[in-house]
């Protein structure tokens, strides 16, 4: 009986969705695929630059300081391997604890606020320079962490606003594929600075030189950023409606103020605990890398010079595997599989360079060092994409990625530890971390995966297939709606 019920409950909710959508369509505006087309298209040549050059001179400010201890920075100040290991966790202490303001992008302009970090975490990058002792590198650390903080946690969430979730993981993967092309940057800068002959010692003029650019993109974010669909100055006025009413769907909810409701339960949904443990294990490569690749190139039996030099063919080969699952996992929706085949990459890296420990075949560790590479940072990509995807309000994607970021980002300060000078030149403690830990995001995500489809095979049953080009309100039900389906 209580079955009979729970099907008639059902059967009347739906009806009465249906009828709601019906007479929320007569009023709705039909954008059609050219107008789509031209949006999008105004959008990539306006947003995804900007963000992405962003995102460049964040991750080439903070991931500069490897590339330094290579140079000279710790020899030069005298620290030893634990004073060193807390310069790199001083950043990311403070990052995890200023991630929250993440949320200040939906309380600023994001041309006001971005342009804001810009200035801020450029002149912290710089003043890195001029350190010359322990406790005044921790400060710059500190301040570089407190305003990248919001940028990097919020970035992804700001795309969100302006592309539908089949446009958005070439967009987010693109942004966060910056990291890897920025680093590639820093390796090929890294090796002309250090090979300059001046007064000045190499490392200083590495933090000088790739700081000062973020300061100079700071007008440039004020003058061309959009704050949102509805006031994007590269539209005319009918395509800002155009824009804002073409995120009406079931993928997407108007920018709005935050709904405590559907925060508080993203931040308790499990599947964005999934996504959170997958973060922390690609995070774990995505900063040990940043920090110790350099270090660990080194450790082949190349000279400083040439390792800075040799990480970057690397650091690029990774953008554009990133770049290739991103257009995959659009085209075709299987995030999970991507992030899989793309960890197993990553472990068969960690593995070469965890059990071969002879210097003559330092090809074979080269080469682990680019699987490791091109494996973990297009799983990190695809992963916030599938996050930002599967949560259907925009408060409750909020939620699921102040998780994500603040309890994922902690396996930074694990990276930090494992590499010690002592460890070199092998670092068999911190490859082998690696290897277990993309190893483990190859189960997670063929486990959520799993989970997704029975879900999205389960509704199919009870309602039939879902249109997906349906344009229709989901804020009340969410991903219970009966047209929501995820992307597996």
């Amino acid at each position: 009986m209580s079955a009979d019920k729970g099907a008639a409950r059902i059967s009347i909710e739906l009806r009465e969705e249906t009828a709601k959508t019906v007479n929320e369509s007569a009023h709705r505006i039909v954008v059609t695929a050219e107008q789509e087309r031209r949006i999008r298209k105004a959008f990539d040549r306006r947003i995804v630059p900007i963000v992405c050059i962003a995102y460049v001179l964040s991750y080439l400010d903070r991931g500069n300081i490897g590339n330094a201890k290579t140079a000279g920075l710790q020899d030069d100040l005298g620290l030893s391997s634990v004073q060193w290991t807390w310069v790199l966790n001083a950043f990311y202490i403070v990052y995890v604890l200023f991630e929250w303001t993440q949320i200040l992008w939906k309380i600023f302009p994001a041309h006001i606020f971005v342009a804001t970090l810009c200035l801020l975490w450029g002149v912290s990058a710089m003043c890195t320079g001029a350190v010359h002792n322990y406790q005044e590198l921790i400060v710059c650390r500190v301040f570089l962490g407190i305003f990248e903080a919001s940028f990097g946690a919020g970035a992804p969430y700001y795309l969100s606003l302006f592309y539908q979730r089949r446009e958005l993981a070439f967009r987010t993967s693109l942004l966060l594929g910056m990291s890897p092309l920025a680093n590639c940057f820093a390796g090929a800068l890294a090796y002309g600075i250090t090979q300059i002959s001046n007064s000045i010692e190499p490392w200083r003029l590495l933090f000088l030189i790739e700081g000062a650019p973020t300061i100079l993109f700071a007008p440039v974010v004020y003058f061309f950023l959009p704050d949102s669909p509805a006031t994007a100055n590269c539209l005319s006025e009918g395509e800002q409606t155009l824009a804002l009413e073409r995120m009406q769907t079931r993928d997407h909810t108007p920018k709005s103020g935050i709904h405590w409701r559907q925060f508080l339960a993203g931040a308790m949904d499990y599947r964005n605990f999934v996504h959170m443990m997958i973060h922390f294990m690609c995070n774990y490569s995505f900063a040990g890398l940043s920090n110790f690749l350099p270090t660990i190139v080194k450790g082949l039996g190349y000279s400083s010079v040439n390792a800075q030099g040799l990480t970057a063919p690397v650091y690029f080969a990774s953008f554009l595997c990133c770049v290739l699952a991103a257009v995959v996992s659009d085209k075709y929706g299987m995030r999970g599989f991507v992030i899989m085949f793309s960890a197993t990459v990553g472990m068969i890296g960690y593995l070469l360079l965890a059990i071969i420990e002879d210097s003559s075949q330092s090809h074979i560790r080269y080469f682990g060092v680019w699987l490791a590479v091109c494996g973990v940072f297009p799983a990190l990509c695809i992963n916030i994409t599938w996050l930002i995807n599967n949560n259907s309000s925009e408060s409750k994607r909020g939620a699921g990625l102040a998780v994500l970021a603040i309890f994922g980002q902690c396996s930074s300060f694990l990276s930090s530890a494992v590499f010690p000078t002592e460890d070199g030149p092998f670092f068999v403690k911190g490859s082998a971390i690696g290897c277990g830990f993309t190893g483990s995001i190859v189960f997670l995500a063929f486990a959520l995966h799993w989970r997704l489809r029975h879900i999205n095979n389960q509704k199919d049953r009870a309602y039939g297939p879902a249109d997906e080009s349906e344009q229709i309100d989901i804020t009340d039900l969410g991903e219970k709606h009966p047209s929501f389906r995820y992307l597996v």
